[in-house]
């Protein structure tokens, strides 16, 4: 209950009936509340005391409820006060507080008469109705009466939650007829619930060291009933300001029915069932096992939700907290039910964007809250971008590529591959097997700190065969690949390319066309069951490089690539279109050779890595479900382009020492992985020597 007063739920405006011998409704706990009434209402300490529990005002005098905030609906058992039941002014009050939209009817009443009875009785008589074995093992007010009273109640379950206080015979084993009522009319299972009484001993951390039962067990209504501590102190018919202590299951139910306000007031969008469902499926049974009590069986509640329950206790003691609070799994829901959609779990719906994507769709989701659904199909919103994360790329294989010599491997990289290739001079075409695209389509050489500005590093543990052939002044570089994305193990790529480049030793410029073609991702961007991108991608791009010798030992560069990427297939989940998606990359910077000393080299570099120039994700976004189950949604556009741009300052310098050669790299990244304020800086050495 603290947790729900702190957060601000009240009951407010909700409306709990009661049936019970009889109110002072001038009571101070009831001012400035709403209250209907069907017939006269005697004065009576019972029913003040109940009514109080549940909805007396919060104003720091006697007492307040559990929903102090709800109004009320009051009925005697029998207008003139008699102790004898005036079952069709009672069934007349259940039907209108049902008319009046009542979210809970509280009967802390009931007959001393073990449900064992009546479920003997019928046994005996199959032929006959619930009506007629009531009207002959409880009272005879006739079958028809007894009917009409069920069908009210069936009524009213509609829209509210039946609370019943079991009987405070310890020993009646079977419970009470009229709390367990849905056992025998099954029309009732769903939105009601029996309340058991006991005496509870907590721990220092909380949990339940000790219970002692105060009433009869739950017994035949043990599916649907919750315990409590029904020793309380509230409002008494003395006078408008007297109070008084008592303890009962008739002040346990109060309190079940003022938690189901509370609910009414949090989750408005559920059904009376769902009402129910959630204080069954959330009560406190941790200690069961701790305490010996035996387990009869458990509830299945859907989307694997099982509440294990007692013939004692029922399911344990009621928990407003944890009825409150997400049950079982967080999950997104695409389709148009609670009940029919598939659902995925929270932690399985978080899209993982590579760096390309920057901030783009994290930001775009920022301002919208979606809703997910725990298993009990209850909606709690959640920020958008919950449902996607950018990590900022390491940056340790960019700074040991700067530093590091030849790699161990079956296959070289094109960078060994390139550092042994004739010059075009001694012969006009080559042939090579290598492990990385990236970077086939540089000039005059690679620097420290490109490969991530290349649409073909997407390509991860690739297989690469490259053949260039010199034609007069042009060579032409053609190459094919596979291998496999950077999604993952299902995300297979591959693709071709052509490239042009003519010049000599001191100038030398270079043009090509690539094509790519992803399964199951978009530039590297995977997918999963709730954010569905079709098939896979195809994408296109061109790419220009410029070498340019400025003075001997001088050079300067520059590489840049422009695409789009097109999705293929049909998308699925909450994604509902994705447009062609426009990226770049570009690499500028110049070299030196002996400028500290004989043979060594250092390379200066500005480098933007892959980013997503345009494009946009059109989005079906779950915001919240009414009643009937039906999920709303909110059509929305996501741009998927990064707010800012990554840009990389390298510096790489080598130089011979002694038998081999030292590497320094540096670099700085400015709004790394194209996410605002994610700069960082690092550094390298390494020394390779032959022996």
């Amino acid at each position: 209950m603290h947790t729900a007063l702190s957060s601000g739920l009240t009951g407010v405006n909700k409306l709990v009936a009661v049936v019970d011998t009889g109110f002072r409704v001038t009571h101070q706990e009831f001012a400035g509340k709403t209250i209907h009434q069907t017939g006269t209402l005697p004065v009576a300490d019972h029913g003040t005391h109940v009514a109080s529990l549940i909805a007396g005002v919060r104003e720091g005098m006697g007492m307040h409820g559990v929903a102090p905030g709800a109004n009320l609906h009051l009925t005697a058992l029998n207008s003139s006060g008699a102790s004898t039941l005036d079952i069709t002014n009672v069934t007349l009050g259940t039907l209108n507080a049902a008319t009046l939209g009542a979210v809970a009817q509280n009967n802390s009443w009931g007959f001393n008469v073990a449900a064992s009875t009546l479920q003997a009785h019928l046994a005996a008589n199959p032929n006959q109705s619930v009506a007629q074995g009531l009207n002959t093992v409880i009272a005879n007010y006739g079958t028809s009466r007894w009917q009409a009273y069920l069908d009210a109640l069936n009524t009213f379950e509609n829209g509210g939650v039946v609370v019943w206080a079991l009987s405070n015979d310890e020993t009646m084993a079977s419970g009470d007829v009229m709390a367990t009522l849905p056992y025998f009319d099954t029309r009732l299972q769903g939105a009601w619930i029996a309340a058991a009484n006991g005496y509870f001993e907590v721990n220092p951390t909380g949990d339940i060291s000790r219970a002692i039962r105060l009433s009869a067990p739950c017994g035949l209504a043990a599916r649907f009933c919750i315990a409590g501590d029904g020793t309380t102190t509230a409002a008494n018919a003395t006078s408008d300001t007297s109070y008084s202590a008592g303890t009962g299951t008739s002040y346990v139910a109060p309190q079940i029915a003022g938690a189901v306000a509370l609910l009414a007031e949090a989750f408005p969008d559920l059904t009376a069932d769902e009402w129910a469902k959630r204080l069954l499926a959330s009560a406190d049974n941790s200690w069961f096992s701790t305490l010996g009590v035996p387990v009869a069986g458990s509830v299945d509640f859907g989307n694997g939700v099982t509440h294990a329950y007692s013939g004692e206790w029922g399911h344990g003691v009621l928990d407003i907290a944890a009825a409150l609070s997400p049950i079982g799994t967080v999950a997104v829901l695409t389709g148009d039910n609670v009940v029919t959609s598939d659902r995925t779990s929270l932690a399985e719906s978080v899209l993982l964007t590579p760096a390309a994507f920057g901030d783009g769709l994290t930001s775009a989701l920022s301002t919208t809250d979606i809703a997910v659904f725990d298993s009990l199909n209850r909606g709690f919103a959640v920020q958008g971008s919950a449902l996607v994360t950018a990590p900022r790329p390491s940056m340790l294989p960019d700074l040991l590529s700067s530093v590091q010599g030849p790699a161990w491997g079956v296959l070289p990289s094109y960078r060994e591959v390139r550092s042994v290739l004739p010059s075009a001079s001694d012969s006009t075409g080559t042939i090579s097997l290598v492990n990385s695209a990236a970077g086939l389509f540089d000039t005059a050489g690679p620097t420290a700190f490109n490969a991530r500005a290349s649409v073909l590093s997407t390509a991860h543990d690739a297989i690469v065969v490259a053949s260039t052939q010199q034609a007069g002044p042009l060579s032409i570089t053609a190459m094919g690949f596979a291998g496999q994305g950077a999604a993952g193990h299902n995300n297979g790529v591959a693709g071709t390319g052509i490239n042009v480049a003519w010049g000599g030793e001191a100038s030398r410029v270079s043009l090509g066309v690539s094509y790519l073609g992803e399964q199951g991702s978009l530039l590297g961007l995977g997918q999963n069951a709730t954010f569905g991108l079709g098939s896979g991608s195809a994408s296109g791009t061109a790419h220009l490089g410029i070498d340019q010798m400025v003075a001997p030992g001088f050079e300067v560069f520059g590489r840049l690539e422009y695409g789009v990427a097109k999705q293929t297939g049909a998308t699925s989940g909450l994604v509902r279109s994705l447009s062609d998606v426009q990226f770049s990359g570009f690499e500028i910077g110049a070299r030196m050779n002996n400028v500290l000393g004989d043979n060594d080299q250092l390379g200066f570099s500005i480098a933007q890595p892959l980013r997503i120039e345009n494009g946009t994700m059109g989005l079906q976004l779950p915001v919240a479900r009414n009643a009937n189950g039906t999920i709303e949604h909110r059509q929305s556009s996501a741009d998927l382009a990064p707010n800012t741009r990554e840009l990389d300052l390298g510096i790489d310098y080598e130089v011979p020492l002694q038998a081999g050669h030292l590497k320094v790299g540096l670099q700085y990244r400015l709004d790394a992985g194209h996410i605002q304020g994610a700069s960082a800086a690092g550094a390298a050495v390494g020394f390779r020597q032959l022996f």
